[in-house]
């Protein structure tokens, strides 16, 4: 039987030259034709970090070109060149971000809430426009949501929750020129019509955009003005720092392709594994060559035409379903 360091020898054997017989050039260098077309687009960037266990041992941030859904640039940043590992997401943008410039590209930033002040003090005042994307947002709402549902008197709060969260996504939607006074008039509508009121008031967003609900258009009912769960979802939906951040709300770009991407990346490096920088970084390369050859694949379509679509239950939706497109199959290179 193998002993502890003869397993341990042959993981690392693997992890460094299983995929490459020579370290690869440590620079992802996206075709010219990705960078000098786009010269004023949106990147959506979040950090993935990947190590197994509780410290992160390397982040990895990519920046994806949302409109044509190509990977422009990986950075891969170990935990050891900076203070700490949550650290690693501000060194990846930094880094990106001087990729961009060496590029003459003029960046549209769509990100979390954690680089949110490096970004306004570093690349705001230099003329970069900077949105959060809406999953993220409406991620925390869900879960404040879901706690106050569980106090008494607050049970309606979950019949109300998949609105509210639809309601957060229409109103950055339905905002093009992202005009952060409709949008925030927008969200906070949502506390007036959640108790059938549909008079707000003001100038940005004065009355709601439906057309009267009667009948068979209702299907939850009102909540009752000054009771306690009318009380506590306006302590949640007009809290400022969430009203401030819906102001932010990004109206076209989000962050799917990239959250697409990273669940690509652990195919080609699972977080249970640990891997050696060498390894680590070609397999990020794979990852991002597969994205860009397989990332605006069609829909697959049955033997008479038409499209295909799947009935798909994500963890998230907590046994809720959604309808997604099927596409084709991908393709693959052998590399000799």
């Amino acid at each position: 039987m193998m002993d502890i360091l003869q397993m341990r020898r042959v993981r690392f054997l693997y992890n460094s030259y299983f995929l490459v017989s020579q370290p690869p050039p440590f620079a992802f260098k996206p075709a010219e034709s990705l960078l000098h077309h786009h010269a004023a687009s949106a990147y959506p960037g979040i950090v993935l970090s990947d190590s197994p266990g509780h410290c992160a041992k390397y982040g990895s941030y990519s920046l994806i070109e949302d409109r044509i859904n190509k990977v422009l640039d990986l950075q891969l940043v170990q935990s050891s060149e900076v203070p700490s590992s949550s650290w690693c997401e501000i060194e990846g943008l930094k880094r990106s971000v001087r990729f961009l410039k060496d590029q003459d590209l003029q960046l549209s930033a769509i990100t979390d809430r954690q680089v949110a002040k490096w970004v306004r003090e570093e690349l705001c005042p230099e003329g970069t426009r900077h949105f959060f994307d809406i999953w993220n947002i409406g991620k925390s709402v869900q879960k404040a949501l879901d706690a106050t549902a569980k106090e008494r008197g607050c049970e309606d709060l979950k019949l109300w929750r998949p609105a509210i969260i639809n309601h957060l996504y229409w109103t950055a939607a339905s905002t093009p020129n992202s005009d952060p006074n409709v949008m925030e008039a927008k969200w906070c509508s949502m506390v007036n019509h959640v108790q059938d009121i549909h008079e707000h008031g003001g100038t940005a967003f004065p009355h709601c955009a439906h057309p009267p609900l009667e009948g068979e258009a209702r299907e939850k009912e009102w909540l009752e003005p000054g009771s306690t769960a009318a009380f506590n979802l306006e302590g949640i939906a007009m809290r400022g720092a969430l009203v401030k951040d819906i102001r932010q709300l990004s109206p076209q770009h989000q962050t799917y392709s990239l959250e697409a991407f990273h669940s690509l990346i652990l195919h080609f490096a699972p977080k249970h594994t640990s891997f050696s920088y060498v390894g680590m970084y070609s397999r990020l390369l794979l990852a991002a060559l597969h994205f860009n050859a397989n990332g605006d694949r069609l829909m697959a379509r049955t033997s008479h035409g038409e499209p295909r679509y799947a009935v798909r239950y994500p963890w998230f939706r907590k046994g809720g379903w959604v309808i997604r497109p099927i596409k084709e199959n991908p393709t693959y290179v052998d590399f000799k």
